[in-house]
This record gives C-alpha cells, structure tokens and sequence, in this order.
C-alpha cells in the first residue's frame, strides 16, 4: 500500500499507523498501559484505511491480546484515526469519544482494556476499541444486551407473533466497513409466553443515515405485500420491527439464507467442486428475475434517483480524490466527461422501483428459495442504475478471483447476459426497447465502475483500484462516441 507523500506531510503519524511493528509497542502502552500488564498484544494487522481530505484518516486493526494468565487470545476491533495536529486530535477525543468511554465503563466486552479509547501524542492519533465510535455515537446502546433486551421486549410488544418472553440477547458485528454504517446480529433467547418452551429469535440491526426513510415499516410491508401477490420471481424481503430514534437503529427480521454468489464464482475459476448451492447460472438468472419483479411493480417508494445525480456525486469524489492524488483525479475527471457526454446524448428510461444498491451479495439463497436485503437505498430511478450496478460488481469479483491481471476469462461476459437475458425473459412483453435499455445499463455500469475506483484510491486499495481500472476503460470502450 503506497500512502502518497502528499498524506505523509498533512498526517505525520500516518506511515506509522500502518507500520504493524510499531503499532503493536504504541497500542499497548496506550491500551493497556501499566493497569493491565497482564495483556500482550500480538497482533495488529492494519486494514480498511479512509482518508478524508482536511480531517483525518482512519484505519482498522485487526488486533488480538494474549492473556498472559490463561494464554487465550483476545480478539477484537480497533480503530485508529491520525489527525493533522494535536488540537484537532484533542478536540476529537474530548468532544466525541469521552462522553462515550464513560458510558461504556464496567461494560464486559471492554473490560481487558485499561483504557478502551487513548490518545497516542507522538502520532497525533487517537484509538478506540469496538464498540466505541465518534462517527456511530449510538453504537455504544446497540452494542448493549440489557439496552437492548428492554428495546427488544417493547419492541416485539407489538408484533404478537414474536412474542415471548426474553432471557439473553447475544451480539456480534456483521458488517463494519462504511463511515456511519454498521449491521449487528442480536439472537434473542428466552421461553414462549406462558410456557417453557424455549425460543429463538434472530433480528438484524442496521445503524444507517437512511434508516427512518427506508427501513421503516411502510416501505417494507408494501415491498412485502406485492411479493407475496405472486406477480413476479417470488423472494423474501425482511419485514420491518421498527425504527428506534434514540439508536438511530432499523431493526429487521432475518432473512433465510446465504450469500452464495461469490463462493460459487470463485469455486467456477479455481476449479472446485461447487458448493452446496443451486448451479451458478441457476443463481444468476434468479438475480435477474428478482431486479424485473423490483422494477415491474409499480410502487411508487423512495426518492427519485437519476443518472445527473450519480454524475454529480462522481464529480465530488474526483474533487476529494484530487486533494492527495492529483494525476488520478485527472485521468477520473477525463473519465467522467467521457461518460457524461454519452449520458447526454442518450434517452433515460422510465424511473421505477430500484433497489439502489443491487449487487450479488444482496441475494440469499437457501435451497431453491431466494431473499433479497440492504433496502436502505430503494428508490426510483430507471432500470439501468440496478442492472449496471449488478454488472460493475460481477466482472470485478471475476477479476478480483482470478487474480490475472494479463489476461481475463471470459465468465463475466458470459454472466453478464446470462443476467441481462434473464431480466430481458422475465420483463415479456414488457420489454419495449431492449437496446436503450442495454446502451443505459453500460452508462450506469461505468459510473459504478468509476466510483468503485475512487473509492479505492481514497482507501490506498492499490490492486483493486488496478483491476478495476481496466474494467472500467474496457466498459467505456463500449460506450459509442457521441456525434462531434
């Protein structure tokens, strides 16, 4: 990973962050310190960096202690964020994480810690340890099994059909990758009301900007109540259990199944057996069927999304990009005008139902039945935004794989229609004009592309951002040059 000199001279800590040898000495002093010589950190392997231009960059550890007593390794999330000086780092640990290292104190899953968040001064740097977050301050209550057992018990008050009395609630991260995003599991044991029988429950939480507007129960139930009309490829949507304000917390049902995408494509180029799923084709063609069914429905839900404001976020990026990798910005920005002029001189589609964010590991499958989740970003916009956004993930996860940056296999080709023929069938005689339709799906699929390669290049993912790149120029390339 190259961190640009640029970054190196605004963050002076920076290069040691992710310096692994270092890290280990800075965090246990500043973790452990004195009042816990009883830890040794062993690991602290640095992953998932974001810069952002002005403020700071962070970093995620992969970090385990050994408790010298009983030779167990803990292991846990840290996070470390460099800041340009020690003002901006003090303010940022007196104003956002103080208040939550208070709140947090005598909890158990912070318990090894002598301090769970410390400033190390030599770096300007702050680190914190899950679940302790200044961007998620209410991540501290979510992460809470008596919190939540109490939100739990209202919250299931008023879905009889789940009711029963709860005894634990266990929880564990799902997903914790995005600024201002997490995805937790809470399994809710307890007895069945008025018995002895054991229950179960699982519930996903997602703590999301967009969670009141999207995951809230009207959206959902109407997504669900279509659904189940059979009028369409027919999957699971989670039902909504309500949006806590307080938590700014989305709780949802579980959806039955695995993400068996990635594991089936990566069985198909290495070779092996496929995994216990339906074949690979089966799984795409399903993808296809699910998006038609989502854009046929005629639900008028979420705001309206259209390609100017995707080209519009674009131009942001390319300006966050350009304030510490000026050459690359350039060659996105010259990117980004081929792509607009095209958009510019083809039709956009009807707006429908999209999910917003349609990619294959949104797809659960168990045995032949299907689930669709991550609806925090459903909207209306035309057709192409779900399909090029399916596309753009496909061919990178090929590539990403394959690991063969000379050359390349022709399975995202041939995944790729097999998606869009699936769609296409499904659509019947709905179908009104298939080229526009492909001609706006390759628009969509490169402004994915585009912004997956910023993203990478924020993050210093140096190979993806690589691999993506020649995706991108080979998807442009099928762009048709406007006229002039």
């Amino acid at each position: 990973m190259r961190i640009p000199i640029h970054i190196q001279q605004e963050l002076p800590g920076v290069a040691t962050a992710f310096d692994e040898s270092s890290m280990r000495g800075h965090l246990q002093a500043a973790l452990f310190g004195a009042a816990r010589p009883g830890f040794t950190v062993e690991r602290c392997t640095p992953n998932k960096p974001l810069y952002v231009p002005g403020e700071c960059c962070t970093v995620q550890y992969e970090f385990e202690a050994r408790d010298n007593a009983s030779g167990a390794l803990q292991a846990r999330t840290v996070v470390g964020r460099v800041f340009p000086g020690a003002a901006s780092c003090a303010a940022y640990m007196s104003d956002k994480l103080t208040p939550l290292v208070a709140r947090i104190r005598g909890r158990a899953d912070v318990a090894m810690f002598a301090e769970p968040a410390a400033v190390i001064e030599p770096l300007n740097m702050i680190v914190h340890a899950w679940p302790i977050d200044g961007e998620l301050p209410t991540l501290v209550d979510a992460t809470d099994p008596r919190r939540m057992i109490e939100v739990f018990r209202e919250t299931l008050e008023a879905a009889p059909e789940q009711r029963f009395a709860i005894q634990d609630c266990a929880i564990e991260p799902v997903s914790y990758r995005r600024r201002q995003r997490c995805v937790l599991r809470y399994t809710l044991t307890g007895r069945a009301a008025g018995s002895h029988e054991p229950r179960r429950l699982v519930v996903y939480g997602k703590l999301t900007p967009h969670g009141r507007e999207a995951l809230d129960g009207p959206i959902l139930a109407a997504l669900h109540a279509y659904i189940q009309q059979g009028r369409g490829h027919r999957f699971t949507v989670p039902r909504s259990l309500g949006w806590r304000p307080d938590l700014r917390l989305a709780l949802l049902e579980a959806v039955p199944g695995e993400a068996k995408i990635g594991s089936a494509l990566r069985a198909r180029l290495k070779a092996q057996p496929p995994p216990d799923a339906p074949p690979l084709e089966e799984l795409i063609t399903t993808c296809g069927r699910v998006a038609a069914t989502l854009h046929t429905s005629g639900l008028e839900l979420g705001p309206a999304r259209t390609l100017r404001d995707r080209l519009e976020d674009l131009q942001l990026e390319v300006a966050i990009t350009r304030e510490f990798a000026p050459e690359f910005a350039g060659q996105a920005q010259a990117w980004l005008e081929a792509i607009t002029a095209h958009a510019e001189q083809s039709q956009a589609l009807p707006p429908c139902l999209c999910h917003g964010d349609f990619k294959y590991a949104q797809l659960l499958f168990d045995g032949g039945a299907c689930g669709m989740v991550d609806f925090d970003t459903i909207c209306q916009a035309e057709p192409a935004l779900d399909l090029g956004q399916f596309l753009a993930y496909l061919r990178t996860q090929v590539q990403k794989t394959q690991k063969r940056p000379g050359g390349r296999s022709a399975l995202d080709e041939e995944l790729g229609e097999q998606f869009l023929r699936a769609y296409v069938e499904a659509l019947g005689d709905r179908a009104e004009d298939e080229p526009r339709l492909r001609a706006r799906t390759t628009v969509h699929e490169v402004v994915s592309l585009l912004r997956m390669a910023l993203h990478s290049r924020q993050k210093f993912k140096d190979v993806r951002l690589d691999s993506t790149t020649v995706i991108l120029e080979q998807r442009l390339s099928r762009l048709p040059r406007p006229p002039g």
